[in-house]
């Protein structure tokens, strides 16, 4: 019945949006009609939306990509993405690949929907014969590819945490899973996108350096991040800060358009705040948080324990639990589809291992067996959970920026994703059966 539940919900999504029905009312309707079939009253859903809107974390992601999302129409309006996408092709040359550099270079950065950074940029690069569903998957995939194992995800460093393994080793085991991503999609993304005129590479340092410089403020946020440690919040306000100098003080708008020195900061407020697509981003931004916020506080991950395991769970504090009773191959299960089915639903990696780990380390992995393989296939499959999953941000955000159809985006994006579960699978099956 719990399965059946989600699926109704899945399905009612789908049909909403074949319907053009807007993509903020579909998942905040879906999600009252998931709160009422796991048994929240009208009064519960309420209470968990406005707890939803009042927290932390909700303003600060709605802040942040609010700041992505300026950032990003300020690079636009001043003619340096244009710029940007010419000096790439000049100095990698144009070809397929070339166009998944920016989203893997910017993927380095975990930033909460940053696919929507790279959308213009790779649009820069991209040519109009390119389908909207391909500029969409290029642009989310390769993004993605560090999610399995690059220390900087929070998602990560969260599931090494919970699962008490080491999270260098936990980081190392995991970096193939990054290779196979970038291959996987290379091979199953890339065919079929048609160049009409390659060029070779005939960029000099000086384009090279110009390009450096057009790119500093996203280089300014990486810096401040990864070297100091700040808190992104403050990396995008610096980097936003440095793109408008930029504009001001620099040749930063077309020359057709380049206004007098004394009109460019009312230009660059105007971008700033009277842009109402990015107000309408963050609306969607919020509802998607809202959708998990109803979840969470419904009896849906009770409800999936049961599922899976048989029986009532203790409760994710439990210690000890019932891990010896359950045989390992229903363990073995419960950590494929649990993660999964979460990482669906709610389209965090933070969020599906903050609510299935301490679950399943506490209650379901077997006692006396390796904990790591374990936790390399939950972590795996909650991550192809969220790849898939209808409410993530950057693939909502992107297909959006886009305009593309989410039917012919899944119809590479289920393959492609779920090649790195098997593989997962048989790895882990080939370590537990063969080589243990």
């Amino acid at each position: 019945m719990v399965l059946l539940k989600i699926a109704l919900v899945f399905v009612l999504i789908v049909l909403m949006l074949r319907l053009k029905v807007p993509f903020s009312i579909s998942i905040l309707f879906s999600g009252l009609i998931l709160g009422i079939g796991f048994g929240l009253g009208f009064s519960d859903i309420g209470r968990s939306a406005l707890a939803t809107l009042q927290e932390r974390d909700t303003i600060s992601l709605s802040v942040i990509v609010g700041i992505i999302l300026v950032l990003s129409e300020l690079l636009e309006a001043s003619g340096q993405l244009a710029e940007l996408g010419q000096l790439i092709i000049r100095t990698f040359g144009l070809h397929r690949w070339t166009y998944t550099i920016l989203p893997a270079i910017i993927g380095l950065l975990p930033m909460p929907g940053g696919a929507l950074f790279t959308a213009p940029l790779m649009d820069g690069v991209s040519e109009a014969c390119i389908p909207a569903h391909k500029k969409t998957l290029i642009n989310y995939w390769f993004r993605h590819i560090w999610e399995y194992a690059w220390p900087l995800y929070p998602g990560l460093v969260l599931a090494a945490g919970l699962a008490n393994v080491n999270l260098n080793t936990f980081s190392l085991i995991q970096s193939p899973f990054t290779v196979l991503s970038a291959a996987i999609g290379a091979i199953l993304i890339l065919p079929g996108i048609k160049i009409l005129d390659e060029h070779s590479h005939k960029g000099s340092l000086k384009e090279f350096l110009r390009m450096i410089y057009l790119i500093s403020p996203i280089i300014i946020i990486i810096l401040l991040f990864v070297v100091f440690g700040l808190d992104m919040l403050v990396c995008l306000l610096a980097g936003l800060l440095a793109a408008m100098l930029n504009t001001v003080f620099g040749r930063r708008f077309p020359p057709k358009a380049d206004p007098p020195m004394a009109e460019k900061p009312l230009q660059v407020l105007k971008i700033i705040f009277a842009k109402w697509s990015v107000y309408q981003m963050i609306f969607v931004v919020i509802c998607v948080l809202v959708f998990s916020g109803i979840m969470r506080s419904s009896a849906l991950i009770g409800d999936l324990s049961d599922f899976f395991t048989g029986r009532p769970s203790p409760g994710y504090g439990a210690a000890g639990g019932i891990g010896s009773e359950i045989p390992f191959i229903y363990a073995v299960i419960t950590i494929i589809f649990l993660p999964f089915i979460v990482g669906l639903l709610t389209g965090l990696t933070v969020g599906f291992v903050g609510i299935t780990f301490p679950l399943i380390f506490s209650t379901i992995v077997p006692n006396g067996i390796d904990v790591l393989p374990m936790a390399v296939l939950a972590y795996v499959s909650g991550v192809t959970g969220v790849m898939l999953s209808p409410v993530h941000l950057c693939l909502v955000l992107t297909n959006q920026y886009y305009n593309s159809s989410f039917r012919r985006v899944y119809k590479t994006l289920t393959p492609v994703a779920l090649s790195i579960l098997m593989l997962a699978i048989m790895g882990f099956l080939l370590y537990t059966l063969v080589w243990h």
